[in-house]
């Protein structure tokens, strides 16, 4: 009779559920990678920007092209601060889905322990049930053989 873990259908269900609950994760840490690209990029830009509107301003602007490079600017600052909520609201939503996939994976490994022991045990008594085989077959030919002497 081959081994058959009783509670197989609960496993894979977790099983399942793990792999779900990976695939969120993965999903939110692509997000806030590329959340956190776009706000890297975001600076980076400013600072570039700062850098030519300084160059513009030793030499010579106009009033109406200073508050365009300053209204530019505000625009700037609001898309880094934008980048910079969702990178944290992305950091918060990692965390605690990274909880919730740790659980998972502890619920599984739980049912995984218990499949384990009931293989080890099972293996156990199959090995006692073939030895005791092998024994009564020993001791049924050397029965035989001590019959006939």
């Amino acid at each position: 009779m081959p081994f058959r873990f009783s509670l197989q259908a609960v496993l894979r269900c977790r099983e399942s559920f793990e792999q779900r609950e990976r695939q969120r994760l993965e999903a939110i840490t692509r997000e806030l990678v590329k959340a956190r690209q776009q706000w890297e990029q975001a600076k980076q830009e400013r600072a570039n920007a700062l850098v030519q509107f300084q160059k513009k301003l030793h030499q010579g602007m106009t009033a109406a092209e200073m508050q365009f490079e300053l209204a530019c600017d505000r625009v700037r600052v609001r898309r880094i601060a934008a980048l910079n909520a969702q990178v944290t609201k992305l950091e918060d939503l990692r965390r605690r889905q990274l909880e919730i996939f740790r659980h998972a994976q502890q619920q599984r490994k739980i049912l995984d322990n218990l499949r384990d022991r009931q293989l080890a045990a099972y293996q156990l008594v199959q090995a006692r049930r073939t030895q005791q085989q092998l024994d009564d077959r020993f001791l049924i030919t050397h029965a035989g053989q001590n019959s006939r002497s």
